[in-house]
């Protein structure tokens, strides 16, 4: 089960985020700054107000505008086996946690078509969590968290890699987001297209 941080110690670590026009605050996610003027969140919550760039293979991730308050979180590549905890907000504006580890299996979502290799942890997640941090011991981010694959309704006693697991808990990974940033700034760095050639 995921628990209230009554602790307070990662609830620094994401925001929370609403739909905006024409459907204002009807939806919620969470969010995680990337740096200084950019957060990142889940692609699938609709109407994000400031949305500067959806994933270019339709992978389930979003960069927004949204101006860092004080610091933002170090980011780093998951590592197999390490503990984590998913963090994020729930349906009664409480900071939620689950603690898990990663697993080595990748996972595809076969309804995307992105073909993007997602990453696995084992926490519990609820609703309002996706786009909220998956961190490590040391404090780094290394994902946001998506949502979970039912182990009850799909049989994954097949799959080496997580057959064991209580539960699957999907996360896009560090290296995912990564990418994305770079295509973004790319985008920035020459928002028409246009490839100029210095003669």
């Amino acid at each position: 089960m995921v628990k209230p941080d009554l602790s307070r110690a990662t609830s620094d670590s994401y925001f929370l985020v609403f739909s905006g026009f024409p459907l204002p605050y009807v939806y919620m996610a969470s969010a995680v700054q990337w740096n200084e003027d950019y957060a990142v969140t889940t692609r699938h919550t609709p109407l994000i107000p400031n949305v500067k760039y959806s994933c270019s293979t339709g992978c389930d991730l979003v960069f927004f505008q949204h101006k860092a308050n004080g610091r933002y979180p170090s980011w780093r590549a998951p590592r197999v086996g390490e503990r984590i905890t998913a963090v994020g907000g729930s349906p009664y504006l409480m900071t939620t946690i689950g603690k898990g580890k990663v697993y080595p299996t990748p996972f595809i979502n076969t309804n995307e078509r992105s073909g993007d290799l997602y990453a696995i942890h084992d926490a519990p997640l609820i609703k309002g969590m996706s786009g909220g941090p998956v961190v490590a011991s040391d404090g780094s981010v290394v994902g946001i968290n998506i949502g979970f694959y039912s182990t009850t309704l799909n049989d994954v006693s097949a799959h080496p890699g997580v057959n064991t697991a209580e539960r699957m808990s999907i996360f896009v990974p560090y290296s995912i987001i990564l990418r994305e940033w770079g295509m973004l700034q790319a985008k920035l760095d020459d928002p028409h297209g246009t490839k100029y050639v210095s003669k």
